[in-house]
């Protein structure tokens, strides 16, 4: 399994911030970030767990070098 180092951790919350700081939803999207890093680092399925747009990120950058 695939965990999350720092700089693939640094990259995802750059490109939150980068397309989503300051919407409406930004704070629920921060929410489901950190759920869902700790759900993919446990191995957890993210389906209907978080928002896909963070499913989609998470799926990006785990294990990014």
């Amino acid at each position: 399994m695939t965990t999350f180092n720092k700089d693939a951790l640094d990259a995802l919350f750059k490109e939150l911030d980068d397309g989503y700081a300051g919407t409406p939803d930004y704070d629920q999207l921060l929410r489901d970030a950190h759920l869902g890093i700790a759900l993919s680092d446990a191995g957890r399925n993210l389906a209907g767990q978080v928002d896909g747009r963070i499913a989609t990120l998470i799926e990006k950058h785990r294990g990014a070098e």
